[in-house]
């Protein structure tokens, strides 16, 4: 394991800034195919554990001859092929033997030569601590071989053989890479393999052995559940045990650097990315957030103990940073459409203490801190007071802020903001170099979604033009140290090779299918239930009435092919009969035809239970996903509404002029000449209309459930959601409502049937909570502001109980339990870790 001793993070500061200092050109700057000088070559000193250097290199340790004196180690090859190492109390090291890295002996302990020049290095040293041995990697590497580490790519080969993209990447140098197929069912033994062969052509290329690092977007790696699931819940706890769990299945596929968790505020009920984030009270959002991050990045003895960095830590990027829940429009920020963050009632600090007070304050991990991605969107204000108007990677008030509160953590940027034609807002009319040299000098680490080594060799260059080579290579090996120590920290320099045998036994199987399940069923959240219509069950076995939904055909487009029209049981016949009696409806053969003739199933081929049939059931279960559509543009550019609610929108009291918009400059004439004035743009939507929902066949089929059974059968919805919505439509046709985050349709690739079905049926109480505010209507949607959490008019159902914040019932109602008085409280605005101040108080 990781030793637990750490440099103070104030002299570490202050040898980092010596140290940068002190180099100088890349002529200096001792490479692998250099003769190290006499300093550098000096003999071992008696306590073989060197310190490092004023200029930040160790000086390495002439070895023993291996297999000589007292040897403390033994090498096995695993099954997998590659070659472990085991230390005696120290550690457990793995290496490919086509690699070209061997072994070295030093007090009879093995360690990696892997620059292979037959010295202990100090990075080599696995007694040294990560900061040191960091240190000492990145002084030593010329500029030619950092620029490439500035960047952060996607692995777009996954088999056997590394090849193509991915090959011609780690060849000029680059080392990181985002993939979801690693942590995919089904891919698992493929994963092993893949990053088995990665790791070998890491090792083998280049001068200094650096691994590759894996990184993965949160995901429901066996099926556990998403961030907004999780936010139900209001446990801490269960968070905690969410994240030791994630470090060991995301390490057990080869991951080792987690892009999130979300932590951006819901303030505004239309975000379009309101579906991967917490909730939207600070509070509640800080708590997860320290929780969730301390049991992912340490890694955890059996008995609890925490052994703080290792083997089975996940680097965590906590994202975005910050304000991203604050989107005008709440319109996604990938999109040039969702450009702009806004703050109309001055509350942009409420959505940073879930950064500064949760994620770089844990509480429950000696880790401390994690890493960072500021967001895509400018944060927008008239008057300067947050900073310059640039996406966050750009913005100096931004990245000031964590630097000037002593932030050590690694600093990632979201995807794709150097390049043309994606989210570079603010700075579209640099070329890439210029973006990548702007990054570089606002102490970016890293550029999440390049993998343009050229782009970021000349973005150094630009920058050691502008700023001269000292400080531009103080830089640059800043960056390049940071993501070094991410990698030493998850001990990939010892041992970033996987087995198969460890990761069956620890992803997608039965025990993750109980962990899974469990969780899955404390996200539930009840939020009607008239009459006891679901109560703990008396173990006898009722009957429910599942209606089948007819979904219309889609035509082919560029993400998906085209898909004919159906008719299918809305929720899973086989697993609803082992819980209840089913009676269902059937279908016809399809009465119509497509363009070539073939049959094709139309609304008019369902064949509904009849009413004889009906009038013995006690339930109809109607599974229905939540009515979102998002603000776009036309297409002549005009902003549509977005909307919560099944029916067509018509946005009659929304905010008619935008607050954000670009400013540009006009020639007019009026009449005695012409002049020029600044005109600034109107994203508002108001007066415009959207559609009905693309889920509106969903509202269908309830009111036809709702109009077809007996008084005596309670109609109950089953309604998966990745936000608010408005409940209008469907809780007056309603017994029983539950809601849970789930995927699109019930029994999808992660939420499991028997999770409803447990609560449905009475076999478990539900505990969920609202973690998101339910709106009374649109017009109450669109009179909040979007940087205040809790400020919106709720719903209220028939039975006088309002879709708040913290609420939820069990089978005995309200829930009001010590989640419900901690959290339910008014709502954080002030960061407590940091003073605080706006770009123009400074």
């Amino acid at each position: 394991m990781k030793k637990r001793n750490r440099l103070i993070a104030l002299l570490l500061a202050l040898a980092m800034v010596f140290a940068m200092t002190a180099c100088g050109d890349t002529a200096d700057t001792p490479s692998a195919s250099q003769t190290p000088t006499p300093s550098q070559s000096a003999g071992p000193k008696e306590s073989q554990t060197p310190a490092a250097s004023a200029d930040g290199v160790v000086a390495p340790i002439t070895p023993e001859e291996l297999g000589s004196g007292s040897v403390k180690w033994t090498e096995t090859k695993m099954s997998d092929g590659w070659l472990q190492v085991t230390n005696e109390g120290g550690e457990t090291l793995g290496y490919s033997a086509d690699s070209g890295v061997s072994l070295i002996q030093v007090d009879g302990y093995a360690f990696k030569d892997l620059d292979r020049d037959g010295v202990l290095d100090g990075y080599e040293d696995w007694r040294n601590d990560d900061e040191t041995r960091a240190m000492d990697l990145a002084s030593q590497m010329s500029v030619d071989e950092m620029t490439p580490l500035f960047t952060h790519g996607g692995w777009m080969s996954f088999g056997t053989t590394i090849e193509g993209d991915d090959l011609a990447y780690i060849q000029a140098g680059g080392r990181g890479g985002v993939t979801r197929s690693a942590i995919n069912s089904g891919n698992t033994g493929m994963a092993v393999d893949w990053t088995n062969a990665l790791q070998a052509l890491c090792e083998s290329t280049g001068s200094w052995g650096i691994p590759a690092t894996v990184s993965v977007d949160p995901a429901n790696i066996s099926s556990t559940i998403d961030q907004l699931s999780l936010g139900a819940t209001f446990n801490v706890d269960t968070a905690f045990e969410l994240g030791v769990e994630h470090g060991k299945q995301y390490r057990a596929v080869g991951v080792s650097m987690l892009l999130g968790p979300q932590i951006d505020l819901v303030t505004t009920p239309i975000l379009a990315r309101s579906s991967g984030t917490y909730t939207e009270d600070p509070a509640l959002n800080r708590d997860l957030t320290d929780a969730y991050i301390s049991g992912l990045q340490s890694t955890w003895a059996e008995d609890g103990t925490d052994l703080g960095w290792g083997e089975e830590s996940v680097y965590a990027i906590v994202k975005h940073y910050a304000g991203a829940g604050a989107a005008e429009g709440g319109r996604n920020d990938h999109n040039d459409s969702g450009k702009y963050d806004v703050f109309p009632s001055s509350n942009y600090e409420a959505h940073i203490i879930g950064f500064f007070d949760g994620a770089f304050a844990l509480t429950k991990s000696s880790t401390k801190e994690a890493g960072v991605m500021p967001n895509y969107a400018i944060s927008y204000s008239n008057d300067g007071s947050l900073g310059e108007l640039v996406g966050g990677g750009y913005s100096a008030y931004k990245m000031d802020m964590l630097m000037d509160t002593g932030y050590q953590g690694f600093v990632l940027t979201d995807w794709g903001i150097t390049s043309d034609g994606s989210q570079p807002f603010g700075v579209e009319d640099l070329t890439e170099s210029e973006r990548f040299a702007a990054l570089l000098k606002n102490n970016i680490h890293q550029v999440g979604g390049s993998s343009n080594t050229e782009a970021a060799a000349e973005g150094y260059e630009l920058v050691a033009d502008e700023l001269g080579e000292e400080d531009a290579i103080a830089l640059l090996r800043n960056a390049v140290y940071h993501f070094v120590l991410s990698q030493m920290q998850c001990s990939l320099y010892e041992n970033a090779y996987i087995t198969r045998d460890h990761a069956f036994d620890t992803v997608w199987n039965n025990d993750t299918d109980a962990f899974s399940l469990d969780l899955q069923e404390q996200s539930i959240i009840m939020l009607k239930n008239s009459g006891g219509a679901i109560s703990q069950s008396d173990g006898a076995k009722k009957t429910v009435y599942i209606p089948y939904a007819f979904t219309a055909a889609t035509a082919a487009s560029s993400s998906a092919e085209a898909t004919p029209a159906s008719w299918e049981p809305s929720l899973d016949l086989t697993a609803v009969g082992e819980y209840f009696n089913v009676v269902t409806d059937t279908v016809n053969e399809p009465s119509g035809t497509d363009a070539d003739g073939n049959p094709v199933y139309t609304e008019d081929d369902v064949v509904r239970a009849s009413a004889a049939d009906l009038a013995g059931c006690d339930m109809v279960l109607v599974s229905m996903n939540a009515p979102k559509t998002d603000s776009t543009t036309g297409e002549d550019g005009t902003y549509l509404p977005a909307s919560l609610q099944y029916e067509g929108y018509t946005a009659k009291t929304a905010r008619r002029e935008s607050i954000a918009g670009s400013v540009t400059t006009e020639i007019i004439n009026d009449g005695y000449g012409t002049k020029s004035q600044d005109v600034k743009e109107n994203r508002s939507y108001y007066g415009n209309t959207v559609g009905r929902d693309s889920n509106y066949a969903d509202l269908e089929m309830l009111q036809y459930a709702a109009s077809a059974v007996p008084d005596s059968c309670k109609v109950v919805v089953l309604m998966t959601a990745g936000g608010p919505m408005v409940w209008s439509e469907v809780e007056p046709l309603a017994d029983a409502i539950l809601l849970y985050y789930g995927n699109a349709s019930f029994g999808g690739s992660w939420f499991q049937d028997e999770a409803l079905l447990d609560v449905v049926s009475g076999t478990v109480e539900p505990s969920g909570l609202l973690n998101l505010q339910q709106p009374a209507s649109m017009e109450a949607v669109e009179a909040q502001a979007e940087d205040v959490p809790r400020d919106m008019e709720c719903y209220v159902d028939a039975d006088g109980n309002a879709y708040d914040f913290a609420f939820g019932l069990n089978w005995s109602g309200v829930i009001n339990d010590e989640r419900v008085q901690k959290y339910n409280v008014e709502p954080l605005t002030k960061v407590e870790n940091i003073d605080f101040h706006y770009a123009n108080e400074k």
